[in-house]
């Protein structure tokens, strides 16, 4: 059986190198407690995966620092929109 849809080596845990889905799940929170402790200690030796979760988390500070933050269409991305509804009707 595996973890998150990972493979499981003998002893239950996934072993480094660590895959990039593997780590994306860890840096989003949605392993189980045992195995985010493992990843965990398995990353402090991985400069790989510690890349990997250092781009993550600048991915992150990136999208929250947009929160809140008013982007204007594009005018021919909102003439197309427009006209995708206008095309549409209300039925």
């Amino acid at each position: 059986m595996g973890i998150n849809g990972f493979e499981r080596p003998r002893d239950g845990y996934p072993t480094p190198p660590f895959s990039t889905d593997l780590l994306v799940d860890f840096h989003s929170g949605l392993l189980d407690p045992d195995v985010a402790e493992h990843v965990r200690v398995g990353v402090a030796d991985d400069p790989d995966a510690q890349r990997i979760l250092a781009a993550l988390d600048a991915t992150t500070e990136d999208l929250a620092s947009l929160r809140g933050e008013e982007i204007p269409i594009p005018p021919d991305v909102r003439a197309r929109m427009l006209r995708v509804i206008g095309e549409s009707g209300t039925d």
